[in-house]
């Protein structure tokens, strides 16, 4: 049950790190100011315009995570989990102009939950990425650690990872294979029409906003502070320096409400995760261009742990992670494309070997 509930958790970190970043626009292209001054704001409008218009660019990142979780039923664990990663991503305009689309209408619904078509409209994002990521990861958990290198290749919806990965993954040989890949074309759609992953994933959510709030951008705004820091620079380049902090307490009750009524979690692992959401700190600084305008660094860091939640027997929880991202050669051409012998599996396959 640990497993499934830490898995469930690092999900939910996914999508508040997510809505961190994009916290700082609304459905009409504004930008959450709170008190500053109007010239910053101006920089924060501005930065909004020329990220929209971006449809490459390469990056490298670092990642940091620290788990431990103390329970009488389950037993310890603990894990450690670093990456460190570089590659370059592209996006087809009519994906890219499908996800903008997207992102002001969930900015401007009630809720968490996605329609039919919104998942569809993910769905065709993911189809329209093409690019490369190269990443090593180094794992250490209950005292066992793991190094491995990581090289995917994205393009028309197709995600391959070398084979080496793939065997050091799966613990699995993969003779006589270079690539292996999924054809995840209809991924999020099929997904969304099973019952138990839709439960798990909050697709189907009936959650309610905090009490004042109508859309999701009021939820956003209100949870979120913003302040500039001193300027810096990234590589040279003269960047200002905002930090956000996001008060979890106020997106506790909506994000765990997905799950209330529902068989995804038991009461046990709703209250443990409301306990642990509500104790979270989120914090985000975005170092922007002066000049140009777009975002070349983001660093993100989430602190999330109680000691106070023991209802059924889940213990006491403490995680901590850090992500640095730049970003950089905006527009600039990024070519990818899947070696003719990969095997790719189809997706139907996929679901076969599942079933």
């Amino acid at each position: 049950m640990f497993t499934r509930w830490i898995c469930i958790v690092l999900m939910f970190v996914a999508l508040l790190l997510g809505a961190a970043i994009g916290a700082n626009a609304d459905n009409e292209h504004n930008v959450i100011c709170g008190d500053l001054a109007e010239s910053d704001c101006q920089i924060l409008q501005e930065n909004r315009t020329a990220m929209d218009s971006v449809s490459s660019f390469m990056f490298s990142m670092a990642m940091t995570m620290d788990l431990a979780h103390e329970s009488s039923l389950e037993g310890d664990f603990a894990m450690n989990l670093s990456i460190d990663g570089d590659g370059g991503i592209s996006i087809n305009p009519e994906a890219m102009a499908g996800i903008l689309e997207l992102e002001d209408q969930i900015e401007n619904s009630p809720g968490l939950s996605l329609s039919e078509d919104e998942i569809a409209q993910l769905d065709s994002f993911l189809a329209g990425l093409s690019g490369e990521i190269r990443a090593d990861i180094h794992l250490v958990a209950d005292g066992e650690t793991t190094d491995f290198a990581l090289h995917m290749l994205m393009h028309d919806g197709v995600f391959a990872l070398d084979a080496d990965a793939v065997e050091e993954l799966m613990e699995q040989p993969m003779d006589g294979m270079d690539w292996i890949g999924l054809d995840a074309k209809g991924l999020l759609p099929l997904l969304a029409s099973d019952p138990g992953m839709s439960e798990l994933l909050g697709l189907d959510a009936d959650e309610e906003l905090p009490e004042g709030a109508s859309t999701l951008a009021d939820v956003e705004e209100a949870a979120t502070t913003i302040t500039r820091l001193a300027d810096s620079e990234v590589n040279g380049l003269a960047v200002a320096v905002f930090e956000s902090s996001v008060e979890m307490s106020l997106l506790a009750d909506m994000v765990i409400g997905a799950y209330e009524g529902t068989t995804a979690l038991d009461p046990s692992e709703i209250a443990a995760m409301r306990q642990q959401l509500a104790d979270a700190a989120l914090n985000m600084r975005q170092y922007i261009g002066l000049s140009d305008h777009y975002t070349y660094r983001t660093e993100l860091s989430m602190e999330m742990g109680s000691a106070d939640v023991q209802a059924g027997g889940l213990g006491a929880s403490e995680m901590s992670l850090s992500m640095t991202l730049d970003q950089s050669n905006f527009n600039e051409p990024v070519t990818a494309s899947i070696p003719e012998d990969a095997f790719i599996l189809p997706l139907a396959m996929l679901m076969q070997m599942g079933n």
